[in-house]
């Protein structure tokens, strides 16, 4: 696997858990010292994927998993919902859109927020609010902790994680030929 953010981290741990050699790559000094640390550590409800798409299948299994995969690793992880605000009648359309898209993905218990609703849930918001759209199953998580606890739980099961390894090229032969900056070389019948 090459790279150590949360997609990677996640794959290491997931492949780990089964009787193969897996090794993850990461250029950097640490794990999750890119995009993955800095994001907004948003755990999205799902309801903007096109209905029918594998994205709106797993990004509403994957926020049903997510409460049960943060007990299991030990991270914390906070259901605090999400609100998409509506300050004019486009907005107010766009939430619309949302809702009948959630709900037809099978995102739960969504609902638009009238004015009064909305400034009661967040009452610091600009009174020129005209309304919203709740999604209870939004959440937030420490990226950085649960990026490293993927990994460590990877290294539990058997995987091997090599730090400061910036790939450079990758040849196809009868397997994959890796190779890093530092000149190391490693196969892999997979990447």
């Amino acid at each position: 696997i090459i790279g150590a953010g949360v997609i990677g981290s996640s794959i290491f741990r997931e492949l780990t858990k089964y009787n193969l050699k897996v090794v993850i790559l990461e250029k950097e000094k640490d794990v999750s010292m890119g995009s993955s640390k800095a994001n907004s550590a948003i755990v999205h409800a799902g309801y903007d994927a096109k209905e029918g798409t594998l994205m709106a299948k797993y990004n509403v299994r994957g926020n049903e998993m997510f409460e049960d995969l943060c007990k299991e690793l030990s991270v914390p992880f906070k259901r605090n919902g999400s609100l998409i605000l509506a300050f004019d009648d486009e907005d107010l359309n766009t939430i619309k859109t949302l809702y009948e898209n959630g709900t037809k993905i099978g995102v739960k218990d969504l609902k638009i927020l009238s004015k009064e609703e909305v400034l009661e849930k967040e009452p610091n918001l600009n009174e020129d609010i005209k309304g919203a759209l709740y999604a209870p199953t939004g959440g937030i998580v420490g990226p950085f902790e649960y990026t490293i606890a993927l990994v460590e739980n990877g290294v539990t099961n058997g995987g091997e994680v090599k730090l400061n390894k910036e790939v450079v090229s990758i040849e196809k032969n009868e397997c994959f030929k890796i190779t890093t900056a530092d000149g190391e070389t490693i196969e892999a019948k997979y990447i």
